[in-house]
């Protein structure tokens, strides 16, 4: 199921953010928990949206291109710009295997203030 649903999910958004004229990077992997996707968007198509309105936009797009019934199944999505992206891990490194990213890097400081929001109930 996973890997059927990252595929129409990446091929959604890319499809959708090209009409838009915008080129973009998508990194999605399946979950450790169930069938759900986690994934990292990269496009410059969000330069000046705040943080819901790229989600926003990220789920009309899913909505609009086939993978509305696919939405529920995402349980991590960041979206962010090149220059975002080229801050926060670097010029010339691409996620590839998100598992690797997630043990292997320091999370952001906007990320860790929200962990530990959730996690003090």
């Amino acid at each position: 199921m996973a890997t059927g649903a990252i595929k129409t999910v990446t091929d959604a958004l890319q499809k959708g953010i090209a009409e838009k004229g915008e080129k973009v990077e998508v990194w999605a992997d399946k979950s450790d928990y169930k069938d759900f996707i986690r994934m990292y968007v990269v496009s410059d198509y969000f330069k000046g949206m705040s943080d819901k309105n790229r989600l926003g936009e990220i789920y009309s797009i899913l909505e609009t291109h086939g993978a509305k019934s696919l939405i529920s199944k995402i349980s991590l999505c960041i979206a962010m710009t090149k220059r975002e992206y080229i801050r926060d891990f670097g010029e010339g490194v691409w996620l590839g295997v998100l598992d690797k990213v997630y043990r292997g890097m320091d999370p952001r400081p906007k990320l860790r203030r929200l962990a530990g929001a959730h996690s003090k109930g």
